[in-house]
């Protein structure tokens, strides 16, 4: 009896020992997805979720999509009439009034210069403010969940967007994160925890209305350190985990940096999670996959490591011979068949459609 690429996920992390082997890329970039059914003498729709399944069915692995979360909390409106042709001005309307945030029209997200909001005491007040008012959102939110599963059904999982509450939900820049945390730390941990309460009332819509995953993320120890990752990071995410399992539900890690510590002494082991991922190689990261692997739980799923510029300036038979070394390190270890973070713009179909061969090659061995 056949499953579908949902089911097949999600029974591969709850028991990979009696599942098939999944093979699952990281948020492809649409003009990849693109690229590559047109090689393979497919239309594309120019609709990303829909163009998606289309290719995974045809080159055989199991697509994940990710959505919103802090979005959903921080839910900035364009004010018309006080924005510029190059400037722009933001509001949300709370019980202790207006919060503005005046920054570039064109942004490059999680940049030191995207003008992000909370900049003073009087912005954290406003944060809280707004995260404590989420709950008048619970129809758009619970909207917008719904949706995703109907675009997705039941070929492919669906992952929670990261929380982050040690980036206050991504409404500070990230020079001024530890500037905060040094300087005015009781403002900074409530922040943090009105965006861990918020995210949790997320959550709680996300997981009715269908969502497989719930998840978190955080720095790897190029922008942290292993004492701040501890006080920061780790006990939101764990209890993001348990707020998880005792709903029943998978909860999903992500970081994409240096972790290869965090790994050899044991503390991705206490996240609470049932998937990590990305277990990056240099140059994005700084592991060796068969290392970590054999340093996580073996309860524990591990996603990811092909790198992203080989996938995208290698040749096929250098992206071949990588997977089939990946293969060889996670011989008996759950593990799904993925890249070390999104699939890069630029990457040849041609690659992408080996990277996913030689991965079925190499779990059906």
């Amino acid at each position: 009896m056949s499953t579908s690429a949902r089911q097949r996920f999600l029974s591969y992390v709850r028991d990979p020992r009696s599942s098939a082997p999944v093979i699952s890329p990281f948020l492809p970039h649409p003009d990849v997805i693109r690229d590559t059914l047109a090689s393979s003498g497919l239309p594309a729709t120019g609709e990303p979720v829909a163009d998606e399944i289309a290719l995974a069915r045809h080159l055989g692995y199991q697509p994940m999509f990710m959505t919103d979360c802090s979005g959903l909390i921080f839910n900035w409106r364009i004010d018309d009439a006080r924005s510029t042709g190059g400037s722009c001005v933001r509001v949300i309307a709370t019980a202790k009034g207006e919060w503005v945030r005046r920054s570039a029209r064109e942004e490059v997200p999680w940049s030191d210069d995207a003008g992000l909001p909370v900049q003073t005491a009087r912005d954290h007040e406003m944060l809280v403010a707004v995260c404590e008012q989420v709950g008048e959102q619970e129809t758009t939110i619970r909207e917008y969940f719904r949706q995703w599963r109907r675009r997705v059904g039941e070929d492919g999982v669906i992952v929670l967007g990261h929380p982050h509450p040690s980036w206050l939900g991504y409404q500070i820049n990230p020079s001024n994160i530890f500037y905060h945390w040094n300087d005015s730390r009781d403002l900074f941990i409530r922040s943090m925890d009105a965006v861990c309460e918020a995210s949790l009332y997320v959550m709680s819509i996300a997981a009715e209305e269908g969502i497989d995953f719930m998840s978190d993320s955080s720095y790897g120890l190029e922008m942290t350190s292993p004492a701040l990752f501890a006080a920061m990071d780790l006990p939101y995410i764990r209890r993001f985990a348990a707020w998880t399992h005792d709903h029943g539900g998978l909860f999903w890690y992500h970081n994409c940096g240096f972790t290869r510590r965090l790994i050899r002494e044991g503390v991705f082991n206490t996240l609470g999670a049932d998937i990590i991922e990305t277990i990056a190689p240099p140059p994005e990261g700084d592991n060796d996959l068969a290392e970590s692997r054999r340093a996580i739980d073996r309860g524990i799923c591990t996603k990811g490591n092909l790198n992203l510029r080989l996938l995208r300036d290698g040749s096929p038979a250098e992206i071949a011979s990588q997977v089939g070394r990946m293969a060889d390190a996670v011989r008996g270890e759950a593990h799904v068949f993925s890249t070390a973070d999104a699939v890069l713009e630029g990457t040849p179909a041609a690659n992408f459609a080996t990277f996913i061969a030689a991965a079925r090659e190499a779990t059906e061995q």
